[in-house]
């Protein structure tokens, strides 16, 4: 299949080729900063700029994408959390796939189906297949251009250099022997090629080919005349539960859980608990378990609320009824995992991954909550709340300071009961670096504390900031630790 370029596509490849350069210099030259946010808002300008005619679809949730994607990309700017930082490397990318098909997709609220999902391998396959036209065409073009002044020149000039280099080569060497001033002058090329790392420059050439390549594929491609896929009538082979087989499901496994919830109950509100282990033991043992449980809930309420048989009046009440009572029952046990966690959290201490998980908890909560309305309100969706709300709560975790949270927490914890772990305040961002300034002006001669902080004040100074790798986070802490005075 022949390509054809259209007017302003080879001004569009060079507009491509400056995106390219930027991506380079923004996510290969150290650690990633404010370059990210800088390349998204060059990016998305670019991209309504060529799209600037097209009649964009699902525009809502386009541009709530844009806004969790420009906010995930400036967490690199404000923020340094290292494994927000390495997911974000790979969710932005996909995220930003995602919207772009999403926009241009030709059917309106159908990006909760399984179509989109192969709509974008489709996309990156159709991308890579342009790519592969356009070289192979300017390869041609190339090769025509040549044939058209018959080469020549270029013939004759190759010729000169090769009658040229074995008299340069004598020549050159005789007059190094008559005077060492020009022999010195002649070794310092060698030198400079050297200083240049052609290595390293090629590889750099290399990112900025390939990044130019994947943004003009996958732009050129979105913006051709896509068919609206055929809609069928009425699924034929639709899976479906029997209602009778999942009212017994429901019933054995509502009765295990209100024994389950009667337990919880006792422990709660009883001297029970005491008797047996520690709060901290009891957290530590039941939590994963509880949170399991519970996300398996969501699956069995989602995939019975969206394939059980309708029959009769009566099994369909009696099935919401006992729908609704697991609701009830996860809600239970998602609050009896969160007070495992918080009991465990007073035994040792606050930590990213435990805050993430209550944080994780509130999302499962909100979710029960419209698991509970679906079962009673059938035009609503699912799927498209679960997605909707996954992307926002994935932003929100991003936007605010779990870290400063975790350090504040430990902070106050350490004014309750003197314990704290610097060390792992330490492998925090530099969140946890202002955590150690505030924890030694509370107390200069905690152990193992002045050498923690020399070492960090070190580090800072031996430091080069670039602009691609600016960071808030980073310069407040610096401005923190540089101003302390460390006996």
């Amino acid at each position: 299949m022949t390509l054809k370029l259209e007017k302003g596509d080879g001004v569009f490849f060079l507009v491509c080729l400056a995106l390219g350069i930027l991506a380079e210099r923004s996510f290969l030259h150290g650690l990633i900063g404010l370059s990210y946010p800088v390349f998204i808002t060059a990016f998305y300008a670019v991209f309504f700029w060529r799209y600037r005619s097209f009649t964009f679809t699902n525009k809502k949730l386009g541009l709530l994408m844009v806004a969790s994607i420009w906010l995930l990309s400036t967490s690199f700017f404000l923020h340094s959390n290292m494994i927000l930082y390495m997911l974000n490397f790979l969710v932005i990318p996909v995220m930003v796939l995602i919207q772009l098909v999403l926009v241009t997709y030709p059917l309106h609220n159908q990006w909760h189906r399984w179509p989109f999902i192969q709509k974008l391998f489709l996309t990156v396959g159709a991308a890579l297949a342009y790519v592969y036209r356009f070289l192979i065409h300017v390869a041609k073009f190339s090769v025509r251009g040549l044939e058209e002044n018959k080469s020549a020149t270029i013939r004759k000039v190759l010729i000169g250099v090769g009658i040229s280099l074995p008299l340069l080569f004598v020549i050159v060497n005789l007059l190094v022997s008559a005077d060492q001033q020009f022999g010195n002058l002649l070794g310092a090329f060698p030198r400079w090629l050297l200083g240049l790392k052609i290595e390293e420059q090629v590889l750099r050439t290399i990112a900025v080919a390939i990044y130019t390549l994947a943004i003009f594929g996958l732009l050129q491609v979105l913006r051709t005349k896509q068919q609206v896929p055929a809609e069928d009538p009425k699924p034929t082979g639709r899976i479906s539960w029997d209602s009778v087989i999942s009212l017994t499901v429901l019933t054995l496994l509502n009765i295990v859980y209100l024994l389950f919830v009667a337990v919880q109950f006792q422990y709660f509100f009883s001297e029970t608990l005491k008797a047996g282990f520690t709060y901290a033991e009891f957290a530590r043992r039941g939590f994963f378990e509880l949170l399991f449980v519970t996300m398996l809930n969501l699956l069995i309420i989602s995939t019975i609320v969206s394939y059980v048989d309708k029959t009769s009046k009566f099994l369909t009440l009696a099935i919401r009824s006992l729908l609704s009572l697991l609701v009830t029952f996860s809600g239970v046990m998602l609050y009896s995992a969160f007070l495992r966690l918080l009991m465990y959290e007073e035994a040792y201490g606050f930590t990213f991954a435990r805050v993430l998980a209550h944080s994780f908890m509130v999302f499962l909560l909100v979710i029960l909550c419209y698991s509970f309305m679906r079962i009673w309100m059938e035009r609503l969706s699912l799927v498209r709340f679960y997605i909707i709300s996954a992307i926002i709560f994935y932003t929100i975790i991003n936007t605010i300071q779990l870290d400063q949270y975790v350090v504040d927490r430990n902070l106050e914890r350490y004014s309750e009961t003197g314990k704290i772990d610097i060390h792992y305040l330490n492998s925090l961002s530099y969140e946890g670096v202002e955590g150690l300034v505030e924890l030694y002006k509370l107390n200069p001669g905690h152990p193992g504390l002045s050498e923690l902080l020399l070492q960090r004040k070190r580090e800072f100074m031996a430091s080069e900031e670039r602009w691609n790798s600016i960071n808030m986070s980073s310069r407040s802490a610096e401005k923190a630790i540089m101003d302390l005075r460390i006996k």
